[in-house]
């Protein structure tokens, strides 16, 4: 299995589980609200209990402050991961489209045209070099002959 697939799984794993959690923190959160205002409804219904009840109410209140603190929190992971899942999507779509047989042959045959045109260009000089190589030998055997 690629790397990149292998990211992307662990990635998109993580968003789930972090959804996960966050589902269940909305949950608890919106449970601890309900219980909120039951009690509330107690405070009116009962009048020796107050003290206890808002007791209650205090804790449910500080517990559901927590939650939204912790829901609050896992947004942000979550945003995070989103975002890494986005890069990796994007390495992993270059990383495909670049290991296509077609982009393959195609960067090899701009290769081989590259090469071929630096032995043209090599094979002309080594013709001109030898040429003056000829014209200096001709120079130097007429030298000697005057």
């Amino acid at each position: 299995m690629r790397p990149e697939t292998i990211a992307f799984s662990e990635l998109d794993t993580l968003v789930r589980n972090l959804s996960d959690q966050l589902a269940g923190y909305r949950r608890r959160a919106l449970s601890a609200e309900s219980r909120t205002r039951e009690l509330e409804q107690v405070v009116a219904e009962r009048d020796g209990t107050l003290i206890e009840v808002r007791a209650d109410g205090l804790r449910s209140t500080q517990a559901r402050a927590l939650l939204e603190a912790k829901v609050r929190e896992l947004e942000a992971k979550a945003e995070v991961a989103r975002a890494e899942l986005l890069r990796a999507q994007a390495a992993f779509a270059a990383a495909a489209e670049a290991a296509t047989p077609n982009a393959v042959e195609s960067e090899l045959a701009r290769e081989n045209a590259r090469l071929r045109a630096r032995l043209a260009e090599a094979g002309e000089r080594t013709t001109q070099l030898g040429e003056r190589v000829r014209f200096l030998r001709q120079q130097v055997g007429q030298g000697a002959e005057r």
